[in-house]
């Protein structure tokens, strides 16, 4: 047998036999945690000195870039760092000291995009001769002279999935006329002993094993291990120390009530009048995260934030519920975790907490005026069906779960293909709730951008390249409704004239359905993921010329299972050709699981297949 026969042989077994599983690289997380000992001696008035001591094992080179060096936070006007002893044990055993001079002082780094200004500081120790197996280690003595909530004492530790730890505790004592509460996960202890007017509390956790992370998993709330402690018995009660931080910021002046009643003239009711004012500090106070001293907590007086025309979420707060009060109506700070978690500790511990919010009770209503592309009555996505400490009515609410038809994107699109298969197209969108923030906020940062490199960006992402052109609704006029216009003219996507299949091109559009087809899920959930509620319904007109006579239209599919439906018909009426695609999303929570999980991985499947089908012509 010659070679070339042999080569035919060996190529025709390959094809026609199993294709090889590659082994994936399983997930090494680049340190472990072989100690972390906490101590804390709290006061009667919630200060306290902390002393801690923690040490990382080097298991990769990028743990070695990431963790040779440590920064040691903290709020300068709250706490004084006393001492911090630091040391690299080498793979051999040896162990040397961090120098001084390796122990520098400097400014928290506040470049993440967001104006601010803050007082927290950071100890950055930088360690020597760090390799895999070397072991790094320091101990910090500090003495927290301010508490944050005065008279009260919290804490809270996350232990993520990602690390081991094999030595891990923490350890209070504070006076016995004082309750500590625990909420915890996965950590053994509690109260050791009440000796001499002093409680004794040791709480330790050990885990060995490791979870990569995932991309959409929800907050660590939801399935990580964890310790929060707390003098204060649950939110309410921390509600209720927060409620002091806002009402001597909240003021009726004469200025305050003067724009308010400006503002507000000749509108029909309370409504009409909350619409008003929301909008105006929206589009007016621009976001600026100001967290010196108490300023963490403490919003500037609302007389300050108007004057400023700048302002963080407390400021914003504090304005609007002034602006509210002028013209007789009641509002309460709402606080709220802003992130991935949609539940609250079961005692008063800060953490998840790291945003405010406005609730109207006479309307039932939360507002969030830092986001100003957000309209009326439509909160973020990060603010939507969440937990929620209401301060000044001193007790517990809950913002809005997400209803699908708040949310919709609805997209109409004329498309005419020429002899030569170049594509004339012309668009209109229609978006509400989420997709409406999300595209005001896409459309104003990218003003200062020239139009022409922006839809070569548009078009990129579905591997369609062309020309284009796009108008909207102002972005930040909140007060109108949505939509954006385009025009735009594809590069063939296939070969005319002759016999051959296109899929339907998506063309200068939000393109919803073609991103959710090439956005590949997990293979599994191993947390509880963030999921949303929803309508995409895109809607495509193509002409084909005359040159060109069509043999054969898709047949659509449908897909309902779960929380999901989806379905797209294609109708062929001459050398017309008519696809309208819809998904239907109604979730029972924004948390979702493995059930939900298993689902979109099932509706991936159809997505790409839907994506995929081509109309043959000749």
């Amino acid at each position: 047998m010659n070679i070339s026969g042999l080569v035919r042989i060996v190529l025709a077994i390959l094809l026609v036999g199993p294709l090889p599983v590659l082994a994936q690289r399983p997930f090494d997380p680049p340190v472990s945690v072989e100690r972390d000992h906490q101590h804390f001696v709290v006061n009667a008035d919630g200060t306290y000195r902390q002393s801690m001591e923690v040490s990382y094992r080097i298991r990769t080179p990028k743990g070695a870039e990431s963790y040779g060096s440590q920064e040691i936070s903290y709020i300068s006007s709250q706490e004084d760092i006393l001492s911090v002893e630091a040391w690299t044990v080498t793979r051999d055993g040896t162990r040397i000291a961090v120098p001084p001079a390796a122990i520098r002082d400097r400014d928290e780094d506040n470049s993440g995009g967001v104006a601010e200004f803050s007082d927290e500081k950071v100890k950055a120790i930088i360690f020597p001769q760090v390799a895999v197996g070397s072991l790094t280690s320091y101990k910090v003595l500090s003495r927290v002279h301010a508490s944050p909530y005065p008279g009260e004492f919290t804490r809270s530790f996350v232990l993520p999935p990602r690390l081991a730890y094999l030595d891990w505790e923490a350890q209070f004592v504070l006076p016995a006329s004082r309750t500590l509460y625990v909420d915890k996960r996965g950590v053994t202890g509690g109260l050791d002993k009440t000796v001499d007017g002093l409680s004794y509390y040791t709480f330790r956790y050990r885990r060995g094993q490791v979870q990569p992370p995932q991309s959409d998993a929800a907050g660590f709330i939801h399935y990580g291990d964890y310790l929060f402690v707390s003098t204060m018995p649950d939110m309410r009660a921390l509600g209720r120390v927060s409620k002091t931080f806002f009402e001597p910021n909240v003021e009726v002046n004469d200025e305050i009530r003067t724009l308010a009643l400006r503002l507000t003239a000749g509108a029909a009711d309370e409504r009409a009048k909350a619409r008003t004012l929301y909008t105006w500090v929206a589009q007016n106070i621009r976001y600026v995260a100001v967290s010196l001293g108490q300023g963490r907590l403490v919003p500037h007086p609302a007389s300050t934030v108007l004057h400023n025309l700048y302002g963080d979420c407390k400021d914003h707060v504090a304005l609007l519920e002034s602006l509210l009060a002028a013209v007789g109506i009641a509002s309460s700070p709402a606080l709220i975790s802003s992130g991935g978690s949609h539940v609250l500790s079961t005692i008063g511990a800060h953490y998840p907490i790291n945003h405010v919010i406005t609730y109207v009770p006479s309307l039932d209503l939360y507002l969030d005026s830092t986001d100003p592309f957000a309209p009326f009555g439509t909160l973020p996505l990060s603010d939507v069906d969440k937990p929620v400490v209401l301060t000044a009515l001193d007790r517990m609410g809950h913002t809005p779960k997400m209803k699908a038809d708040a949310h919709v994107s609805r997209t109409e699109v004329n498309m005419n293909i020429r002899a030569d298969g170049t594509i004339a197209g012309r668009s209109y969108s229609r978006m509400t709730g989420s997709f409406e923030s999300s595209s005001r906020s896409s459309r104003f940062s990218r003003q200062s951008r020239a139009e022409e490199a922006v839809i070569k960006e548009l078009l990129f992402r579905f591997n369609e390249t062309g020309q284009g052109s796009m108008q909207s609704t102002e972005s930040t006029d909140i007060t109108k409704p949505y939509w954006v216009r385009a025009t735009f003219t594809l590069e063939p996507l296939a070969n005319m004239p002759g016999r051959g299949g296109m899929p339907v091109p998506v063309g200068l559009v939000p393109g919803e359905i073609a991103g959710l087809g090439s956005d590949t899920p997990d293979a599994e959930s191993r947390f509880p993921w963030r999921c949303s509620s929803y309508v995409v319904d895109e809607r495509y007109v193509l002409h084909f010329p005359e040159t060109v006579a069509i043999e054969e239209v898709p047949k659509g599919m449908q897909f309902r299972k779960g929380d999901v439906r989806y379905e797209s018909r294609f109708v062929q009426e001459g050398r017309r050709v008519t696809l309208h695609r819809t998904l239907r999303v109604q979730r029972a929570a924004s948390v979702c699981g493995a059930r939900e999980s298993r689902d979109w991985r099932a509706l991936y499947k159809v997505l790409q297949r839907d994506l995929r089908s081509q109309i043959i012509y000749r």
